[in-house]
């Protein structure tokens, strides 16, 4: 048994593994700095997917805590390359002692990334608004809008800000300037609007 450690041991600080715990580093080094290169300059975000209502628009990121903790990322596991590369480079000549080091280096490492990522992805908003948040929210009318639900007009809703234009539909004639509140949403994006 002392033997087969001891064999290993030489192994682990072989020529050999040197060579492999080089071309980890190297190879982890370029590629962990070209995904934080693309993420910084906008192309190929933190995130893959995005959250979608079943009205078809995005919503904004909804925080589960832990639950959207991703240990295995692929920014993660290059992390963990580089540094156990790296950490093997530097202490790999120690056998057993060096490899250890190395590798609990890379998983320190590996945790720190998803953690950070995660971190940032609780900062993270889409910026659109869901449909139905326009519900309740007062209006003006800007196409006048024709009684008996019958044809569109437009109404402008400042929201968050910014001033949306939507489809609506009333019950009575409304003319164009008149005050409006949002009622309900009727369909993908007409909605239902009473004076106010």
């Amino acid at each position: 048994m002392m033997n087969y450690s001891f064999t290993v041991g030489e192994l682990l600080s072989g020529e050999n593994l040197h060579s492999i715990y080089w071309g980890l580093a190297v190879f982890g080094s370029i590629f962990f700095g070209i995904t934080c290169f693309l993420a910084i300059i906008g192309i190929g975000g933190l995130d893959d997917g995005m959250d979608i209502d079943a009205d078809g628009t995005a919503l904004d990121h909804v925080d589960h805590g832990f639950l959207d903790f991703n240990l295995f990322s692929i920014r993660s596991i290059l992390a963990f390359l580089t540094v156990f590369g790296w950490g093997g480079v530097m202490w790999g000549h120690h056998g057993w002692i060096g490899f250890i080091a190395a590798f609990a280096a890379g998983t320190a490492t590996m945790f720190l990334t998803a953690f950070v990522i995660w971190g940032l992805m609780k900062l993270q908003t889409s910026g659109t608004v869901s449909n139905r948040q326009f519900i309740g929210q007062p209006g003006s009318v800007y196409l006048s809008i024709p009684g008996g639900r019958s044809n569109p007009g437009k109404v402008t809703v400042r929201f968050n800000g910014a001033t949306r234009e939507l489809k609506a539909v009333a019950d009575e004639p409304i003319p164009s300037g008149a005050a409006v509140e949002v009622v309900e949403l009727l369909a993908d994006s007409l909605f239902l609007v009473k004076k106010s």
